[in-house]
C-alpha cells in the first residue's frame, strides 16, 4: 500500500491540480473520473488514502459502503471532497465512514496536512469487521446490516444503535444511556430520538419476523435480546452472538 493515493473526482482539472500538490509532497498519485473508472487503480495500487467526490447523500454512502467492503481498499482512509456551499451537508459522510471532510477549493497545505492527519490514524480494518447475532449481521467495515443474508439499509444513527444493542446483548438500558454511549456526543437529541430509531429498527426486522428482539423494558428503556419472549422464551433460531475476523 505505501504512500499511495486515488483521487476520485468528475473535474479532471482538479484531480490534475490535487495531484501536483500531492506528488510535490512526496506521495504516488493516480486519478479516475468516478468509482467505476477507478478499479485498475484500486486493485493496483491498494491505496493508503482516497480522495472522493461527495455526489449526495445516498450515492456517497454506498461508494463509501463498497469500498470499506472492497479486498484492495478496506484499510483505506477516505476522505470526501465537497464544493464550500455543499460541506455542510457533506459533513454526514463522517458518519458512513470517512475519516474527514475537505471543501473545495482547498490549498495545497491544507490538503496535504489532512492527508498526513490521516496516515497518522490506524486504518479502520483494525477493528472487528463483522459482529453476528442470532440472524443479524452487522458489517462495520462496510457499515450494513443483514437479516438472514439480505441487505436492510438503515440509517447511520440506526446503525449505531443497532450496534450497542448487539455488543450489550440481553442487557437492558435506559433511554438516557442509550442515547450517552450510541449517539455521537456533538449531536444534540433528546429521549425521544431514541424512541424515533428504536421504531425503525422495528420496522426494518419487521417483514423478517424479528422486530420483537429490541424490546421495550416498561417504565426503563429498551433492551436486545435473542429470546422470544412471546414463544415461551424460546431461543431465536440460530441465536448464536459472536464477532467475526
Amino acid at each position: 500500500m505505501g504512500d499511495s493515493i486515488v483521487v476520485i473526482h468528475e473535474s479532471q482539472e482538479l484531480r490534475e491540480q490535487t495531484q501536483c500538490y500531492l506528488e510535490t509532497a512526496g506521495f504516488f498519485v493516480a486519478g479516475a473520473r468516478e468509482l467505476a473508472t477507478a478499479e485498475s487503480h484500486l486493485a493496483e495500487m491498494a491505496p493508503s488514502v482516497l480522495l472522493l467526490q461527495w455526489i449526495g447523500g445516498d450515492q456517497t454512502e454506498a461508494s463509501i459502503g463498497d469500498l470499506k467492503s472492497g479486498q484492495d481498499t478496506r484499510a483505506s482512509r477516505i476522505v470526501v471532497l465537497a464544493k464550500e456551499d455543499e460541506i455542510s451537508e457533506a459533513i454526514v459522510s463522517l458518519e458512513y465512514g470517512a475519516d474527514d471532510c475537505l471543501a473545495i477549493p482547498f490549498t495545497a497545505k491544507e490538503l496535504v496536512g489532512r492527508v498526513n492527519a490521516c496516515f497518522r490514524r490506524p486504518p479502520t480494518v483494525t477493528r472487528r469487521e463483522r459482529v453476528r447475532a442470532g440472524p443479524l449481521l452487522l458489517d462495520r467495515v462496510a457499515h450494513r446490516l443483514f437479516v438472514s443474508d439480505e441487505y436492510v439499509p438503515i440509517a447511520p444513527s440506526e446503525f449505531r444503535l443497532m450496534e450497542f444493542f448487539i455488543e450489550h446483548c440481553g442487557r437492558a438500558f435506559s433511554r438516557q444511556e442509550l442515547l450517552q454511549h450510541a449517539w455521537p456526543r456533538n449531536v444534540r437529541a433528546g429521549r425521544r430520538t431514541v424512541d424515533v430509531n428504536v421504531r425503525r429498527l422495528r420496522q426494518a426486522l419487521e417483514p423478517f419476523g424479528y422486530e420483537h428482539l429490541i424490546q421495550t423494558v416498561r417504565g426503563y428503556g429498551y433492551r436486545f435480546s435473542l429470546e422470544d419472549r412471546d414463544a415461551g422464551n424460546r431461543s431465536v433460531a440460530a441465536g448464536t452472538f459472536y464477532s467475526m475476523p
